[in-house]
């Protein structure tokens, strides 16, 4: 059984390849890649103190394997092979859950994994050939146990109510946010782990599973055996518990999948303070889309956790508060790009779209208007409070000038970038690696939207004229509107010359 499964998971990741193109899978691969090559490259490096670097590799694990695990429960399990598709056979589930596991542990994905781990073998091998021994066995039982539950988690979002659902969406987005935050922050970390600054952050990570295989390094470097043995022996407990739990798991994923809860009541998501017009319709169907839409929502979750977060824990663990002021303008960055895709995730139903003739100026223009009334009150209301906390009384020429011209450049790019090389999802709903490029793409041209304010502003600051920094806020809301008419006319000319094609390759991933 395991072999028929590799078979089929090849098959439909070859299908999946050469619909995606290889072009986007290659940039996925290689950002991937210089992840964990950078990953190495902290374990080759000489910390001074052993403790320091137990420390190091233990933050760096945790952050892959939530990581790994996010990214798969975000796409609902394994692409290739979904649970549900083998309810109907008639074998055993404790017989498919051990061969879906296997097939799972042979995931290409682990590669990436095993190069980041390879940081603790680089570690261990300057304590010497005792220490070296340990890290193998660790990074073997360490990639085991990421394999394992990462599966476990995914099957764990099972299709099934509303409620199930949402629960499962809000965890996902939580758990993402957290990770972006301590992932854009960890040299930040790295740095008071150094100096020692934050020693319940030390004893947090250790006591975490990823830290305990760099803690039996550590021990072995010290020649303190029932140390070195014992967190070993704590990981492989944590593998036989979760390949123990596997098949309940699965089991409950199937159940679930073959019943589906009714829908609840139908939702009145603000219809009647829209415009009764095309683009008011399109608005109002798009903030449903948005409430409803798990993908959609993770997306949008992720945006208000990591852009006050990232603003905010400088704050906490540093004592400046020079960022606050910006909270809003990063989540208006981050959910910009996170909605580049929309025409793409959208489906055929698009076809709506073609079928209605003239259709596409209030289209586009109803995307824009809902998701600018989903993220400028926030954006607005997050810059103002965080400003006047802050008490950088300087930096409020700053914020007031880069986000709406953010916020503008953003609601113009949506939907042009939608129309821009349009992602359809896999087989199976889930995203696909030419999605997450593009969403990192999409972080770099949203800021780059406010470059007429940002430049106004340091002309002001270099010439000290204070008059010219405050006369950057009409400079950033004059260019914010100007982006949003200028890129929404562009998207609307695309959509109106391009949709049968799009329609096309929408439907190919469909069919």
């Amino acid at each position: 059984m395991v072999s028929l499964l590799i078979d089929v998971r090849r098959t439909v990741a070859r299908h999946q390849l050469q619909r995606t193109g290889k072009g986007w899978l290659v940039g996925a691969g290689l950002l991937g890649l210089a992840s964990a090559v950078g990953t190495l490259a902290l374990g080759i490096v000489n910390y001074g103190n052993p403790d320091v670097a137990t420390d190091v590799l233990a933050l760096l694990f945790a952050l892959w394997l939530a990581g790994r695990c996010a990214q798969t429960v975000l796409a609902g399990g394994d692409a290739t092979l979904r649970p549900e598709l083998f309810a109907l056979l008639g074998v055993r589930r404790r017989r498919l859950a051990l061969a879906l596991l296997a097939v799972g542990l042979l995931d290409p994905g682990l590669a990436l994994l095993a190069i980041a781990l390879g940081s603790l073998i680089a570690s261990g091998a300057r304590a010497g050939l005792a220490a070296a021994l340990v890290s193998v066995a660790g990074v073997l039982l360490s990639l085991l146990l990421a394999g394992v539950l990462s599966l476990l988690v995914g099957g764990l979002l099972a299709p099934g109510s509303r409620r199930g659902r949402d629960a499962g969406t809000i965890v996902t987005a939580t758990v993402i946010s957290l990770l972006a935050v301590a992932g854009t922050l960890a040299p930040t970390l790295i740095t008071a782990l150094r100096a020692r600054s934050a020693p319940w952050l030390s004893d947090a990570l250790r006591a975490l599973p990823t830290g305990w295989a760099p803690d039996a390094v550590a021990a072995a470097a010290r020649a303190d055996w029932t140390m070195t043995a014992l967190p070993l022996l704590g990981i492989a407990a944590v593998l036989v518990l979760a390949v123990l739990a596997w098949p309940a798991v699965l089991t409950r994923r199937m159940t679930a999948a073959n019943h589906p809860a009714h829908p609840g009541a139908r939702a009145h998501t603000g219809r009647q303070l829209l415009p009764r017009t095309p683009a008011g319709a399109v608005a109002a169907k798009e903030l449903r889309l948005w409430a409803r839409d798990p993908i959609r929502l993770t997306c949008l979750l992720i945006a208000l956790v990591v852009g006050a977060g990232v603003c905010a824990i400088p704050r906490v663990t540093a004592g400046t508060s020079a960022l606050l002021p910006f909270a809003g303008t990063l989540t208006t960055i981050i959910a910009g790009a996170c909605a580049c895709n929309l025409y793409g995730s959208d489906g055929t139903s698009l076809w709506l779209t073609i079928s209605t003739p003239h259709s596409a100026a209030a289209d586009v223009r109803g995307r824009q208007a809902a998701w600018l009334l989903i993220v400028a009150p926030y954006a607005l209301a997050c810059t103002l409070a965080l400003t006047a906390i802050s008490g950088q009384s300087w930096a409020w020429t700053w914020a007031l000038a880069l986000l709406p011209a953010v916020l503008g450049g953003a609601a113009g790019l949506v939907p042009l970038a939608s129309l821009i090389s349009v992602q359809p999802p896999d087989e199976t709903g889930g995203l696909t690696p030419a999605w997450s490029l593009k969403v990192h793409i999409a972080l770099i041209a949203v800021p780059l939207t406010a470059l007429p304010p940002a430049i106004t502003l340091l002309a002001a600051a270099h010439w000290q004229l204070p008059r010219l920094a405050w006369a950057a806020i009409p400079v950033g809301i004059a260019t914010g509107l100007t982006l949003t008419r200028t890129l929404g006319s562009h998207a609307t000319t695309r959509l109106a010359h391009r949709q049968v094609p799009v329609l096309r390759a929408l439907a190919d991933a469909t069919g």
